[in-house]
């Protein structure tokens, strides 16, 4: 049976996500509030693996096993912070907009829409959507290279000295920049909320001016179903065409033009004559009658009064067929009798098909009739009208995360000691059973001891429990009195209960040694501290949903050093 997952459900599953952080999950049980009030789920990115893969330069991918999946990360996590979502956008691939560069013009009949470059990020942080590109044929391809850049913010379609036509969508504000966008992408959202109103939660210029658009688009025409924009696919040859001033007005229907080289009786009929200034301006109809000597033009149906001296153009019918209304486009014929341009005077609505013809006279010579005769594609716009939800329009269903990473945070991340694993752990408990809710959670296991032997423990190196024979690995080694280790495997042969009263984890006043030197290690020892010496991390092992896994290159900390990450996620 043939299915297709569309788009748009992985742009649905990208909004489920991220309003996932302002909602309450079903597993958190009450509520949980943050400072403003939202409900939220409880989602952590988390650090872990102090040890090397075997080619560091290479990590392997993650596999989504149970064993992997569910239990080596959880053994392998050193801390976890939280997110919020504010650190959560949308995002688009980035594509820096580049002189002398073919860009893909917007089409309603194309599957690989959001796999071409049919939008550009200035640098500015503006982002703009191709409608048009000079000669773009009906699959969007381009016949010349963008070497205008799109510059604006405001609501009509830009038209640049290239023959491109760009819709600005929305602008990038400071702090978004600094947070979401990377080398690679950049964060894309719709600033209208459902109840019509701009969210309050956005920097307020850029998100005025993606406003202004995104409620614009009905206004000027645009809309559902709305021609916002006709693709010149083929040019044509022999249109007549003319532009002036008017020599005279007789009425609403009837002026008399000042041109010289239609002097053939009724060879514009059929044509469209429209006026360029004054009064008028925009407005025209269909030639019914035109006298060659005397240059008086009959036109149906009747517009504003013009002046006798106001502007007009000539030029051939352009006539849209669909299930639609009210789409109304004119075009420009340059010298060679072919047409040079279009431009979409109404955008009308509710198209979902729609065709061009474009009429010229034929009753007269065949000098007058067109050959090759101009191709025009109608695009029929996004639902809303292009502008009207940047997310929906470019793509917008990868998501990135961003997570600051701030020196120790109140020391539950360690500065000593490097990491290979990031990830995304959701709805995880604390130790004693509640649903996590703090800002940061160390999930070191910890032993406080004494009768050390003066020889510091080396980050990374396995020690052993003498009397549980539980391992782990040094994460660091605190004021020379706190081993905080990962990657905890308990005893199988031990009936000793450790911690967390699990029988075979380390205990509370057994020796804790690691290898001597001439065995790999650094000869370090030391006693657990007596009662409560050994404790688990902040959280419930294999508690939550681990959802997600990057294997990375080690990254190293510092006491004075700032880890910014950024994930990316493709639904």
């Amino acid at each position: 049976m043939a299915a297709l997952v569309t788009n748009k459900f992985r742009i649905h599953n990208a909004k489920q996500f991220i309003e996932a952080f302002d909602e309450v999950s079903f597993t958190s049980g009450a509520a949980v509030t943050d400072s403003s009030g939202l409900l939220n789920s409880n989602m952590y990115l988390f650090i872990g693996k102090v040890t090397g893969w075997s080619d560091d330069a290479s990590p392997p991918s993650p596999t989504d096993s149970v064993a992997n999946t569910h239990y080596e990360n959880w053994r392998d996590m050193i801390a976890a912070k939280k997110i919020t979502s504010s650190d959560v956008s949308h995002a688009i691939p980035r594509k820096n907009w580049t002189n002398n560069t073919n860009y893909f013009a917007y089409t309603d009949n194309t599957n690989t829409l959001h796999s071409q470059d049919f939008y550009v990020m200035t640098g500015d942080y503006n982002v703009y959507k191709c409608l048009s590109n000079s000669d773009s044929n009906s699959g969007g391809t381009a016949a010349s290279t963008s070497t205008t850049k799109p510059t604006g913010t405001g609501t009509a379609i830009i038209s640049t000295a290239d023959g491109y036509k760009w819709k600005f969508m929305y602008q990038i504000s400071a702090s978004d920049a600094l947070k979401f966008v990377t080398p690679n992408y950049i964060p894309v959202d719709t600033v209208r909320r459902a109840n019509g109103y701009l969210a309050n939660t956005f920097d307020l210029a850029p998100a005025q001016v993606q406003y202004d658009v995104e409620t614009a688009t009905a206004a000027s025409g645009g809309g559902n179903g709305a021609i916002e924009v006709v693709h010149l696919t083929t040019r044509g040859l022999q249109y007549l065409s003319e532009t002036g001033n008017l020599a005279g007005v007789t009425n609403t229907t009837v002026v008399t033009i000042t041109g010289t080289s239609l002097s053939a009786d009724d060879c514009i009929v059929n044509n469209d004559i429209y006026f360029t200034s004054g009064d008028a301006s925009g407005e025209g109809g269909t030639i019914t009658d035109y006298n060659g000597t005397t240059k008086v033009v009959t036109y149906t149906p009747a517009t504003t009064a013009a002046s006798s001296t106001d502007g007009y153009a000539i030029g051939p019918k352009v006539v849209i067929s669909g299930d639609g209304q009210g789409a109304n486009v004119r075009c420009t014929v340059n010298a060679s009798g072919s047409i040079n341009a279009t431009a979409v005077i109404s955008g009308g609505n509710n198209y979902s098909n729609a065709s061009i013809s474009i009429i010229s006279n034929a009753s007269q010579s065949n000098s007058f009739n067109p050959s090759p005769t101009a191709v025009l594609t109608p695009i029929i716009g996004p639902k809303g009208g292009h502008g009207s939800d940047a997310v929906q329009e470019l793509g917008g269903f990868f998501i990135l995360i961003n997570s600051r990473l701030e020196y120790s945070e109140s020391n539950n991340f360690t500065t000593d000691n490097d990491f290979r694993k990031v990830g995304l752990l959701a709805q995880p408990k604390f130790s004693n059973g509640d649903f996590a809710n703090t800002t940061v959670v160390d999930q070191a296991t910890a032993a406080v001891v004494s009768s050390w032997n003066g020889t510091t423990f080396a980050v990374d190196e396995l020690v052993t429990g003498a009397t549980s024979g539980a391992t782990g690995r040094v994460i660091d080694f605190t004021g020379n009195n706190t081993i905080r280790m990962s990657d905890i495997i308990p005893s199988g042969n031990s009936t000793t209960a450790g911690y967390n009263a699990i029988y075979g984890y380390f205990t509370n006043t057994e020796v804790i040694a690691a290898n001597t030197v001439g065995n790999g290690g650094s000869g370090a020892s030391a006693t657990a501290n007596g009662a409560g010496a050994v404790t688990g991390g902040d959280l419930e092992r294999f508690s939550g949903d681990i959802i997600y896994v990057e294997n990375r290159s080690p990254i190293s900390r510092a006491t004075d050093q700032i880890e910014d990450v950024k994930l990316i996620i493709e639904f």
